[in-house]
């Protein structure tokens, strides 16, 4: 009986080992976007297209209650983006089309204290962005008047818990370099 535990117990840490190896390997992998996402898809990571949460929602949701808690965890996510040919100018669109359609993984790891983000687009090798915060926070809300898109469900990390989604969005858009509170949005879906 001993034996058969040692034996279930063995099984279940390799299986972990694997799974764990398995988006490490994608997260560490050179691929063109589309390759990324149709791989991404496939291994069950927190996926975003254009903005909406397209697969994976169960998983972040599970990540966000544990850190919630406290408690440490980690969260892979795919961010896929193309351009759309009616949504910017024709000099724009000529300038970036070649550029698209992207990806960029996010790994998002929480130690119980701090939050480490690490940004790498699928087509190149080296890290792109890594950062630590405080705290994550979820806004959600109907979007301003302007905007493409009905409301919005947002967790942007941050290091002041008092900033406000308003805040983040006005420093994005001021030309002024360096306004607006620190930050990263690792998780944005929009609805219709």
């Amino acid at each position: 009986m001993k034996k058969a535990v040692v034996m279930l117990l063995s099984f279940l840490i390799i299986g972990t080992c694997a799974s764990c190896a398995k988006e490490n390997t994608l997260f560490d992998r050179i691929c063109t976007a589309d390759e990324a996402l149709k791989a991404s898809k496939k291994d069950s990571i927190v996926v975003f297209e254009d903005l909406k949460c397209t697969s994976g929602d169960e998983i972040w949701n599970k990540f966000y209650e544990t850190v919630s808690r406290g408690e440490s965890a980690s969260v892979f996510c795919a961010h896929y983006y193309t351009l759309n040919k009616d949504s910017v100018s024709k000099e724009l669109y000529e300038v970036e089309k070649d550029l698209y359609p992207m990806l960029f993984f996010y790994t998002l790891e929480y130690d119980g204290d701090t939050f480490t983000v690490t940004v790498r687009q699928s087509t190149e090798k080296e890290t792109e962005y890594e950062e630590q915060f405080k705290y994550l926070m979820h806004y959600t809300g109907d979007a301003p008047v302007l905007a493409k898109y009905a409301s919005y469900d947002d967790y942007v990390l941050v290091d002041d818990p008092t900033v406000t989604r308003e805040e983040i969005m006005a420093g994005i858009v001021s030309s002024q370099p360096g306004v607006g509170a620190k930050h990263c949005f690792v998780y944005k879906n929009t609805f219709d």
